[in-house]
């Protein structure tokens, strides 16, 4: 008998230069699941981002070296994402706006129960993962967006009409971008391994795609025919247009068999950072 492995608990970065505060932080933190990694300072903490493999951030507003706002600042720069919780004794509207203009997520002030803190925490977690999942259903190659969800296609920000075969055909080509997918394998994705119609019905749809996304279809530069392998769409398209002649040859041999390579005391009572 096999015993299952035990998930990882999710970490979270807490940065904080009170240390009393920082230790009831992470007690609470692990009493809920999860594993705190904590910084004094700021610039600790961006040079530790990254190994610290963390899904949320806690950021004191008042640091040692750079405060809080700052430091955001050069996380959102990074490109980093996670969700920011900020933490400090300061509650005017401009200095509310100010935490928050610099890319944190939310805004806590001190004092604070650990009730509130967790509840914080989670909702921001729920945020984020419900962000990601909304991401996760949209395919972006250049001017073209497929929205699964919505089951919506947009070519430069206009909207495309769209069969539910040509759309499923589509998203099949977007997911395998710059990726040569053949025939059968398009058959299979869209159609079904069942399927017993006449295979030119790959070729039949890809025509109409390019009817609806090509600047000029019988060339065609985004969805493009593969010579003897089946069809890729590109995810830089060229601007040389092809020959007559090439298209032609690449149109007979669309039939390709080929593979897809494809607790609730207060937390910072009298504090002023």
């Amino acid at each position: 008998m096999t015993n299952n492995p035990i998930s990882k608990p999710k970490r979270i970065m807490v940065v904080d230069d009170d240390a009393t505060i920082v230790e009831t932080l992470a007690y609470n933190l692990k009493r809920h699941g999860f594993e705190a990694v904590s910084f004094s300072r700021g610039m600790e903490a961006l040079s530790g981002l990254d190994d610290a493999d963390a899904c949320l951030i806690v950021l004191d507003w008042m640091l040692p070296d750079v405060t809080g706002p700052e430091v955001v600042k050069l996380i959102r720069e990074r490109g980093c994402e996670l969700p920011v919780l900020m933490l400090t004794g300061r509650s005017s509207p401009n200095d509310i706006a100010h935490g928050l203009s610099a890319g944190a997520d939310d805004y806590l002030a001190k004092p604070f129960s650990t009730i509130e803190f967790m509840a914080r925490i989670q909702a921001l977690l729920r945020r984020a993962k419900k962000d990601q999942g909304a991401s996760e259903n949209k395919i972006t190659i250049g001017d073209l967006m497929l929205d699964e969800s919505a089951r919506r296609v947009t070519f430069k920000g206009q909207p495309v009409d769209l069969s539910p075969k040509e759309f499923s055909l589509l998203k099949a080509l977007m997911k395998n971008a710059d990726k040569t997918m053949s025939t059968d394998v398009l058959l299979n994705k869209v159609w079904g391994s069942d399927y017993q119609g006449d295979v030119k019905t790959v070729a039949v749809h890809m025509r109409w795609l390019r009817q609806k996304l090509e600047n000029d279809p019988k060339n065609p530069t985004l969805l493009e025919t593969v010579h003897r392998s089946g069809y890729r769409l590109n995810s830089q398209p060229s601007t040389a247009q092809p020959t007559a002649r090439h298209e032609s040859k690449a149109t007979e041999s669309e039939h390709g068999s080929g593979h897809e390579t494809g607790s609730s005391h207060g937390i910072g009572h009298g504090q002023s950072h």
